[in-house]
């Protein structure tokens, strides 16, 4: 059992995961793996949080997302309370960025996704039909706007979003994102970030990517073509990264995973949130599940970090549960074995060399 400690030391985030369509010719479906879509990515300047990674768009969640004015926007369009409550399933796992108000939270959180995602790149997805209009499983977006106009306001001021869609006659396609997983920076960190994955498809790429100062590359591409250049060292990934990508490669077909992401969403699922474990030749960052994975975890303290006077490699039990990166001088492993995850894909077993970036112990 997770211990949420009353002292809080990190900011609440929300990331992301932007699918689109990808015209599939018989080159580029190889080169893909078969996969018919492509993830939206973008590389931050050195002064900007995750520097030099690939990461998806977001980023921390401010008090103007959570306003009840949101509530009455969305009701002018004709969502009511069962479309709020139908974000999240009663009974259903709440991981703790959720924990407080679960339904008020995804909304809200689904708004910093969205507010995040149009400031750094322009990307605004937004709707302007009523609810009774509205079917399928793509997100709409709205272009008919000054981007870089309406990016210099809402990024001086978050409650500026929303009067953009009060004069543009839209709102935050909220329902078009699908929580995907909630992962929480490790306590050795300088700065800690709890974030909330979500998953939203696009029907084909949009034009016109308008990116903001802080990101100094933009560009689509597949989960498989990502960890390939990842293995080269072309590109350098952070852990939850590196351990979605490779979530998302089991997926070929963007509607298969578009209409999973929207079935697990109200499920709820565990906090990824991984532990320290400092071995003879290296660390372990520890996943929920793996045996050697506490019982009892307290999300604000390092003091109780273990060490063990054994190798990385003596402390892979191959006959119990895996879940963890392994890191050593020379590479940093994602290890699973027999693990099954709680409403989300099981990526089978696995030996995944990853080029990222771990937060190592402080000495």
């Amino acid at each position: 059992m997770m211990k949420r400690a009353i002292r809080k030391c990190w900011r609440d985030s929300a990331s992301l995961i932007v699918l689109a369509k990808r015209n599939v010719d018989a080159v580029s479906s190889a080169n893909a793996g078969g996969s018919n879509y492509d993830i939206l990515l973008q590389t931050r300047t050195r002064n900007a949080s995750f520097s030099n990674g690939v990461v998806f768009p977001g980023g921390v969640s401010e008090e103007a997302d959570a306003s009840d004015h949101w509530l009455h926007l969305l009701n002018s369009f004709g969502f009511g309370q069962n479309d709020f409550e139908g974000l999240h399933r009663p009974g259903a796992f709440a991981s703790p960025i959720f924990a407080s108000n679960p339904i008020r939270r995804h909304i809200a959180l689904r708004i910093s996704a969205i507010r995040e995602t149009f400031e750094e790149l322009g990307l605004l997805i937004c709707s302007s039909e009523q609810k009774a209009d509205r079917s399928g499983i793509w997100a709409d977006i709205l272009t008919n706007i000054d981007v870089k106009y309406w990016q210099s306001r809402v990024s001086k001021d978050p409650a500026e979003l929303l009067n953009l869609c009060k004069e543009h006659s839209c709102y935050p396609d909220i329902w078009a994102l699908h929580y995907w997983s909630n992962w929480l920076t490790p306590s050795l960190a300088p700065v800690r970030f709890n974030t909330a994955f979500f998953v939203t498809a696009l029907e084909q790429k949009p034009s016109g990517i308008q990116a903001n100062s802080e990101v100094v590359k933009v560009e689509w591409e597949n989960s498989l073509e990502i960890l390939e250049r990842n293995s080269r060292k072309e590109v350098l990934l952070y852990p939850p990264q590196g351990y979605e990508f490779h979530r998302l490669s089991k997926f070929n077909d963007i509607e298969k995973l578009a209409q999973f992401a929207k079935r697990i969403s109200c499920e709820g699922n565990e906090l990824l949130y991984p532990v320290h474990l400092q071995t003879k030749d290296g660390a372990i960052h520890l996943l929920p599940g793996d045996y050697y994975y506490p019982p009892n975890v307290d999300l604000n303290d390092e003091s109780s970090l273990k060490e063990e006077n054994q190798t990385i490699l003596e402390l892979r039990d191959t006959n119990k549960t895996l879940h963890r990166f392994e890191t050593s001088e020379k590479e940093v492993i994602l290890v699973t074995k027999n693990y099954i995850p709680k409403n989300h894909i099981n990526m089978g077993d696995l030996v995944l060399p990853l080029n990222v970036i771990t937060i190592q112990k402080r000495h």
